[in-house]
């Protein structure tokens, strides 16, 4: 097995255990309010966003700075990616938990969340070099960058103009306009030594 498959088992696994733990809690008999539920929730989002970011902004990082820690980064991006599920896992368990407990919730399902949780999942499966291997390069290329986009959509862009003075969605929006500035600038200078 390589050090990848097993760094990543690792997260994998230690993730399992703490969805399975968050999973027990819940399902204890424990009353929460509605308030207790959604703050994890918020909570989890927050973690992923922040996960997404780093693996955003890994490779331009390394091709703008150069140094001992954007290569770190870079060389780690597919296990923060491991960790970006795990994460948004708990974030899943969490929601349907608060739909399951909570009788005055409606449930409708979100065809694009749904989407979003399907492409996540076949990028984690796909982090692995087994199927990396299976679906070939330019395949998984494609699958990634259809999942960092995809992320990118949940994550970054505001719903309606109200949002850009909504200081929730700046919370967001603004790191999320700097890690895409840092992409364009990346991109911008790796042409500019093409030509």
């Amino acid at each position: 097995m390589s050090a990848n498959n097993k760094k990543n088992w690792q997260v994998f696994l230690a993730s399992l255990l703490l969805t399975g733990a968050l999973s027990v809690v819940l399902l204890s008999g424990t009353s929460f309010s509605d308030e207790d539920i959604r703050t994890p929730i918020r909570l989890t989002a927050q973690i992923a966003f922040g996960l997404y970011l780093v693996i955003l902004v890994a490779r331009p990082l390394q091709q703008l700075l150069r140094q001992d820690w954007t290569a770190a980064l870079l060389r780690n991006r597919r296990l923060i990616g491991v960790a970006f599920v795990a994460t948004m896992t708990t974030h899943l368990v969490l929601i349907v938990y608060r739909y399951e407990s909570q009788a005055e919730l409606e449930f409708s399902l979100d065809l694009f969340g749904a989407g979003a949780y399907a492409i996540f999942y076949a990028m984690l499966i796909t982090s692995f070099d087994g199927p990396k291997k299976a679906i070939g390069p330019k395949a998984w290329k494609l699958l990634h960058r259809v999942g960092l986009v995809w992320a990118a959509v949940i994550f970054g862009l505001p719903r309606s103009l109200d949002d850009l003075a909504d200081p929730d969605y700046l919370k967001f929006g603004i790191p999320f306009a700097i890690a895409i500035l840092i992409r364009i600038t990346a991109w911008l200078r790796s042409r500019q030594q093409g030509s």
